[in-house]
């Protein structure tokens, strides 16, 4: 056993024992209604895998891969086991015997050719939003937001500029954090290409990074891998909670708002407070889930479940999205994959950056 796998030894052992007590946290098993998909069934899976117990077949594989790294479980799990971290391991054994759902490898495939996973040139992207002149925060928007919602690197940049925090796009953002090998399983080209990046992020003493997801990648799982930053890595979130004191004296808007936790945000990096209060100064009052925080659903866009598992993460995103707003409240949420995964689901959802610049943009006296 490889020493990546090794050290989650103890964790595919407590749950591969373990009576299924968080079996209702999972959102994927509670959508496909199968135990092997549950927190049980694949990490049993890994448990005997690795402990070479059973030879890892294609079934075996796809359950490894039914995970969206959301953290809930980890949330009712009395020892706190990462069993997103645990699983993105296991899949490197389906990558090594070519079991790998297709989704995953076409991935790798694309992120080795391209250097993120949705090809094209993310450098060209990026250069459009550079700044002119010297500005106090340095902008890492991510891969999602440079390929997929341009415009949500604007309403940043726009926000920014309004709170008096003045940012550009950094020449860094031409590479994507590494985020989608570590969740296809092809963990020594992640270790690799995140070396890349932390050369790359030296000239930045501080980074002020759009994407959670990219976020928690850098404070979370480069360390995993033994890759420290000699960046301090910030999310605009905390960055513009800070600056809320800069806002102009304006009226909140008539938007009635659903607040979703995203996972690597709130789970992930404990961020629940600085975007409720951005959200509040914008919106006034918000509809909070029952399930909000620490025990917030997935909305089933993490773990490159669109691509392996697409009818679950639709179906996830539909479940959660009725939950959190049963009377169609727009959703709100502070991740740009979970924005687009509940728009896919058939949901109004906005993303939070999107609501302040409407808020802060001057508006004609009715």
């Amino acid at each position: 056993m490889s020493a990546d796998l090794d050290q989650h030894r103890q964790a595919y052992a407590y749950c591969a024992y373990c009576p299924k007590v968080c079996r209702f946290a999972c959102p994927v098993s509670e959508v496909t209604r199968n135990e092997t998909t549950s927190t049980w069934g694949k990490m049993t899976e890994a448990f005997l895998v690795t402990q070479a117990k059973r030879n890892l077949d294609e079934s075996g594989a796809a359950a490894l891969y039914a995970c969206t790294g959301c953290m809930r479980c980890r949330t009712f799990c009395l020892h706190q086991n990462e069993v997103g971290f645990a699983l993105a391991s296991a899949r490197s054994l389906a990558v090594d015997a070519g079991l790998a759902p297709e989704g995953a490898l076409s991935t790798i495939r694309t992120f080795r050719q391209h250097g993120n996973p949705f090809g094209g040139d993310l450098a060209a992207l990026a250069s459009r939003y550079r700044a002119d002149s010297p500005v106090r925060y340095q902008l890492f928007p991510g891969c999602t937001a440079l390929a997929r919602a341009p415009e949500l690197v604007e309403d940043a940049l726009a926000v920014c500029d309004a709170l008096s925090a003045p940012a550009g796009v950094c020449r860094a953002s031409a590479r994507c954090c590494g985020y989608p090998l570590y969740a296809a399983g092809d963990i020594d080209g992640f270790v690799e290409h995140a070396r890349r990046i932390a050369e790359a992020l030296k000239p930045y003493p501080e980074l002020m990074v759009l994407d959670p997801g990219c976020a928690y990648t850098f404070r979370v799982v480069y360390p995993r891998h033994g890759i420290e930053l000699s960046t301090e890595v910030k999310t605009i979130y905390e960055v513009l909670a800070t600056h809320l004191e800069h806002a102009p004296q304006l009226a909140r808007l008539p938007l009635e708002a659903a607040y979703h936790d995203a996972c690597k945000l709130g789970r992930g990096l404990g961020q629940y407070d600085q975007p409720r209060r951005l959200l509040a100064a914008a919106v006034g009052e918000f509809r909070e889930a029952f399930e909000s925080e620490a025990e917030a659903g997935c909305s089933g866009g993490g773990g490159l479940l669109p691509r392996t598992m697409p009818e679950a993460s639709a179906e996830i995103a539909r479940a959660v999205g009725q939950r959190l707003a049963p009377g169609g409240q727009t959703i709100v949420t502070a991740c740009p994959t979970s924005r687009r995964t509940f728009e896919r689901a058939g949901r109004r959802s906005k993303d939070l950056l999107s609501v302040l610049r409407r808020w802060l943009r001057p508006r004609k006296a009715s």
